[in-house]
């Protein structure tokens, strides 16, 4: 049998938030999963340059139907690294990791976006969209559901919603232990497809129980990673071709049934890109890598450069930039290198205590 875990000349763990775990902790560094991890982190930039698009452009629809909702990708890794770093859990010391991992940086970005959102009044649409009359909230009601929702930008719902799986984490690990358990994973999917779909960004409740299905996935394709790609080698044309396929049924569903289809190609793509990043590991860009180890940072401030780059386009347009596929790319390389060159240039100065301030 082929080996499934790859190993690098520096053995480095990566914890189911995103960032690297010390050496030593008896768990094989993931080339394919941390590869991938990058590409998902790119995909969800991807979905966030804002630009004016002609109705109906079949350009923006494909971009659309290719970025979208990739935290479902994002969610499934961390499903996947969780159960694989499961094996000594501890919850006590599970939750200080994440405090200082996760919530800590969270923290830290929050600070200035409250400040601007308290002082100039600018509520969120998605935030609106819960609650029309949420500018008369008292302030320090407003503070408490921006903080407790990640309601107070875009990308920042994420995080209360992943911190249910922490808290969790004991229902979660039981499950693994007894893993007749993953056949809860038909029910779950069928609330994921059909029952709870993707809310507003503030519904942190329905968001974490449409996202179940998809971290749960991930802990079943590390529990039963050995056996998967051994089936993803004797099958490895029926799911590259279902996930392109469902790229090409969702162009032509209609929109009614977006979301269901959405979140079906969201799941094929995971296996896809789990086979393909492990079967052709030494052709994979090592760029990916960079992406990968900065992903959480990325996560937390590349918004900041949609905005800027929103702004901008505001002051020569008077709108947003028409949309077109290059004025998306230039946006695109917007976000992402200076996000990427503040990050490298943060870890440069805070060294090792980066982690705690921007996530990486």
């Amino acid at each position: 049998m082929q080996q499934v875990i790859s190993t690098t000349p520096t053995p480095i763990n990566v914890t189911a938030s995103g960032m690297q775990a010390p050496a030593g902790t008896g768990k094989s560094f993931l080339n394919y999963i941390h590869y991938f991890r990058g590409i998902s982190i790119l995909y969800v930039v991807a979905a966030h340059p804002l630009l004016k698009w002609p109705e109906g452009d079949p350009t923006q629809r494909i971009l659309h139907i290719i970025f979208q909702n990739s935290t479902v990708m994002f969610i499934f890794i961390a499903g996947y690294l969780f159960q694989h770093l499961s094996k000594n859990f501890e919850y006590k010391s599970y939750l200080i990791k994440k405090v200082q991992n996760v919530i800590c940086p969270y923290l830290i970005v929050s600070i200035p976006i409250l400040i601007y959102r308290i002082i100039y009044k600018d509520v969120p649409g998605f935030t609106l969209a819960v609650h029309p009359d949420f500018a008369t909230f008292p302030i320090g009601r407003q503070i408490t559901y921006y903080m407790l929702h990640g309601a107070h930008m875009q990308q920042l719902w994420f995080v209360p919603m992943i911190s249910l799986f922490y808290l969790g984490s004991p229902l979660l690990i039981y499950m693994d232990r007894h893993p007749r358990l993953y056949w809860l994973l038909i029910p779950l999917f069928f609330v994921s497809l059909f029952i709870i779909q993707r809310a507003a960004l503030a519904e942190t409740f329905k968001m974490a129980a449409h996202f179940l299905s998809a971290y749960i996935f991930g802990m079943l394709l590390s529990h039963y990673k050995d056996r998967f790609m051994e089936i993803a080698k004797k099958y490895w044309l029926l799911i590259t071709v279902l996930a392109f396929a469902s790229v090409i049924v969702n162009f032509y569903m209609p929109a009614k049934y977006y979301d269901t289809v959405d979140y079906t190609q969201k799941i094929l793509f995971c296996c896809f890109y789990i086979y393909w990043l492990w079967k052709l590991d030494k052709y994979v860009p090592k760029i990916l890598g960079l992406f990968a180890s900065l992903s959480f940072g990325i996560f937390f401030f590349h918004y900041h450069f949609v905005l800027l780059q929103r702004r901008i386009s505001y002051m020569f347009y008077g709108h947003e930039m028409p949309g077109t596929l290059l004025n998306w790319i230039l946006c695109y390389l917007s976000i992402i290198i200076p996000t990427v060159l503040l990050l490298l240039l943060a870890k440069r100065i805070l060294g090792k205590n980066s982690k705690y301030f921007i996530g990486c």
